[in-house]
């Protein structure tokens, strides 16, 4: 017998062993990176690994600004030794729930992130979570500064206010919120404004349509900003060209407001359904939003907004215009004046805070804002919000243009 023939059956349980081995190890190599992400403060870490792709789950806990969280996360990934002859997938949640899809390709070696998921999602779903959020708590601080310019011997008239929010993850997608409103100091304004109440109180619940039609929404039960509680749903859909995307607002309301801690539902006002809708353009080389919306504000005026905001790394600058009509079972009733102005967010330090545990975490804003309403208008165009962290800055956190651009640096 020839001996390549005789090797033959020696040659095959080696070969059998070392590609075992082989897969061994880049499992060990994968599992040994769920740890450390899990241990760079990384939220519901998972990890799954396929012959088409490796893919993990992360969720910023540790990052303020979640586009700083997956440039530290690509990091770590690009460091650890794994197989980049097949694409690598890193998948952000918020809350548990998808959110981007940040995708390694070896033929052009580059990163890119998209809002749209893939069989990545369905194959690392299930798999078991390394430092899991349900029960976390935060104790977020918010600074808030009101300004009015509608007296004459006096230039401004200022409300400055500390709203602290205690914020629970619950189970997936789902998070509770009760904030105080304290009035650091205030030279206007009604008496009741000038005592400490309960600000936002809610359960807001964010979902995914499990069709990957692209779909995110979350929905929310309690009190909400503008002096108003009920039900609000809010939805949004990105098309296959994730520059343009569209969004909703819909809210069941009725008006009330706190005197202290005494809660005052006004019965005489009837339950009022508040909604928007808009088309949203996002140009990547400029960093820029536009954004036309058509709503029904609160004070039974609808009217058309348009908004302009550019984002940069830790602060969002937006301006509007707007413009409507009052209308009332019916019948317009006046127009008001033009309204416009600007708003700017901007991310307070630290920038970075890992959590201990299930210690309650005390934090400051990740979105510090501050409004300018050129026209004075105070009784119309009026909105409302369903979470303290609602804003132009948070509502692009998960943006695959931006989180892209913040890739690298």
């Amino acid at each position: 017998m020839p001996m390549k023939t005789r090797l033959i059956p020696f040659l095959v349980p080696v070969l059998m062993l070392t590609c075992l081995a082989a897969e061994a190890q880049s499992l060990t190599r994968a599992d040994s990176t769920a740890r450390r992400l899990a241990d760079a403060g990384f939220a519901n870490v998972r990890v799954a690994e396929t012959p088409e792709f490796t893919v993990f789950t992360v969720e910023n806990d540790y990052y303020k600004i979640p586009a700083e969280g997956f440039a530290r996360a690509v990091q770590i990934l690009e460091g650890a030794g794994l197989d980049w002859t097949k694409p690598v997938k890193l998948i952000g949640t918020s809350y548990k729930v998808p959110e981007v899809t940040i995708t390694y390709d070896p033929a052009s070696g580059r990163w890119n992130t998209t809002k749209r998921l893939d069989a990545s999602w369905d194959a690392v779903r299930k798999a078991p979570k390394r430092n899991d959020s349900f029960g976390k708590v935060d104790l977020t601080l918010y600074p808030a500064l009101s300004l009015k310019n509608l007296i004459i011997n006096q230039v401004y008239q200022t409300l400055w206010e500390i709203k602290p929010t205690l914020e629970v993850s619950l189970w997936p997608g789902s998070r509770l919120s009760y904030q105080l409103i304290v009035p650091v100091y205030t030279d206007f304004f009604e008496t009741a404004v000038k005592k400490v109440h309960p600000g936002f109180i809610t359960l807001s619940q964010r979902f995914r349509d499990p069709w990957h039609l692209n779909i995110l929404g979350k929905l929310s039960v309690g009190f909400f900003s503008g002096d108003r509680y009920g039900v609000a749903l809010e939805a949004a859909h990105w098309f296959r060209n994730e520059r343009f995307w569209v969004d909703t607002q819909l809210g069941i309301l009725r008006p009330a407001q706190w005197n202290g801690f005494k809660f005052r539902d006004y019965y005489q006002e009837r339950t009022f359904f508040a909604w928007n809708f808009a088309g949203n353009y996002y140009n990547p080389f400029l960093q820029t939003q536009f954004t036309l919306r058509a709503q029904r504000f609160l004070a039974y005026d609808y009217g058309l907004k348009f908004e302009m905001i550019r984002h940069f790394r830790r602060c969002s600058i937006g301006f509007y215009a707007e413009k409507g009509v009052v209308v009332y079972d019916g019948v317009v009733y006046h127009s008001p004046h033009t309204n416009g102005g600007f708003r700017v967010q901007v991310a307070l330090p630290p920038y970075r805070m890992k959590r201990h545990g299930y210690i309650p975490r005390v934090t400051t804003s990740g979105q510090m804002g501050i409004g300018y309403n050129a026209n004075n208008e105070q009784q119309y165009y009026r909105e409302f919000r369903t979470e303290s962290s609602d804003n132009i800055m948070s509502k692009n956190y998960y943006n695959p243009y931006y989180i892209n651009s913040q890739l690298g640096k």
